[in-house]
């Protein structure tokens, strides 16, 4: 296709909007009890892994249902894939305020919810690849992983304030409305693709899932990825889990806990916007993955030695920023690095070792802690993790598209 005849269209922001309106809603619904779990305990009258369960059932369901997803998302394009997670997060998140204080109720609630969170997450370089030219592609799925941030964030931040002002059935209510009315957006507004495509680099030799998932475990560069995100997401989900356990025997509150994982996640979110944008301007992802995991392989050991308050929210700021920002860039490295491979099958079997390793780190530090439970050994075991995954960053080689 001649580059002149290329048009762009500007539909396409809608749709990033929509998708990122879902995604947001389906992270929320994911975190929305880790810091208020003492909340949730009485509120459920369960013991306190019943409520980590919650979260981490969106981890074990996305192993199973991420292969579904991808082939889905590969053989019936983007709409299909998404719409199909629109739809779950927003019934499901609806009826776990119609539950009420029912746990098992909330729980098989909460397996609909998981469901549909993979068609949602390994859509996103679709997303890309269908509606935006090359030169805005990493943006448009950096702004994809914000919107996964973001959700996080105002997940952590939102339910202690609304706890305190309201009721935690309020909470649940609130949530349930905005992941309803979502979905509902999504699936009457959003379009697959353009009428044109958005771009004169077009594979045509696309491969189907399974001999796609061949291609990339013999991709060096794809299984240095593979095991970084094992490490990186692992990280990330255990302390996004325990966030609130971690803050409390060092002398802080609930409040505390939500504001900390807020700032984490919204460094997470600068550093999307930072690193992509570098990334589209200079094609250069390599280094940028490098400067990403060091920032938070440096941060996580500062978190883990410091009781100081403010230094805690600085460096859980910067700690975002650093591990958060690799992820757009990593997903569209892997794009490049596996070509003709679908981009829902590199990007959903990434975010699937990090559900893995997520359940790995979730239960195999729970309890790792000093006498006092503060969680000291665990916090500092994976900054060498981080440590390793740095190293292995330096591996990679520059690809050039």
């Amino acid at each position: 296709m001649n580059e002149k005849s290329i048009q762009i269209y500007g539909f396409r922001w809608i749709v990033l909007l929509l998708f990122m309106f879902v995604n947001i809603t389906v992270q929320i619904l994911w975190v929305s009890y880790a810091t208020v779990t003492s909340v949730a305990v009485a509120y459920y009258n369960v013991e306190e892994i019943a409520i980590f369960l919650l979260a981490a059932i969106f981890m074990i369901v996305y192993i199973p249902v991420t292969f579904l997803a991808s082939w889905i998302i590969d053989k019936y394009d983007f709409k299909v894939g998404a719409g199909i997670g629109a739809m779950f997060q927003g019934i499901f998140g609806f009826l776990r305020f119609i539950a009420g204080p029912n746990f098992m109720l909330v729980l098989i609630f909460q397996i609909g919810i998981a469901f549909g969170q993979p068609f949602i997450m390994n859509a996103i370089t679709k997303l890309s690849a269908n509606w935006f030219p090359e030169s805005e592609r990493t943006s448009a799925t950096g702004l994809g992983m914000i919107a996964m941030f973001l959700g996080i964030a105002l997940g952590m931040f939102i339910p202690p304030l609304v706890v305190e002002s309201f009721d935690f059935q309020t909470m649940v209510l609130v949530f349930g409305v905005l992941s309803l009315i979502s979905g509902i957006l999504f699936t009457v507004f959003a379009k697959n693709k353009p009428p044109t495509p958005p771009s004169s680099i077009i594979s045509s030799d696309k491969v189907l899932m399974v001999a796609g998932m061949k291609q990339l475990f013999k991709n060096k560069n794809f299984l240095i990825l593979f095991a970084v995100f094992f490490l990186g997401l692992g990280i990330f989900n255990m302390i996004t889990i325990y966030i609130e356990s971690i803050v409390l025997p060092r002398g802080f509150d609930s409040v505390f806990a939500g504001i900390l994982g807020g700032l984490m996640l919204l460094g997470g979110i600068a550093g999307c916007v930072v690193m992509s944008t570098l990334s589209d301007k200079y094609k250069k992802r390599k280094i940028l993955l490098i400067a990403s995991v060091l920032i938070a392989t440096i941060s996580l050991f500062a978190i883990s030695f410091t009781y100081d308050g403010m230094i805690l929210l600085f460096f859980a700021f910067l700690f975002g920023f650093g591990l958060l920002s690799a992820s757009p860039v990593a997903l569209e490295y892997a794009v490049d690095a596996t070509s003709p491979v679908p981009e829902a099958t590199s990007n959903g079997m990434l975010l699937m070792i990090g559900q893995i390793s997520g359940i790995i780190f979730i239960l195999g530090f729970e309890g790792f802690t000093t006498s006092t439970g503060d969680y000291f050994p665990a916090l500092i075991l994976q900054s060498f993790f981080l440590m390793i995954g740095l190293v292995m960053v330096c591996f990679l080689k520059e690809v050039k598209k």
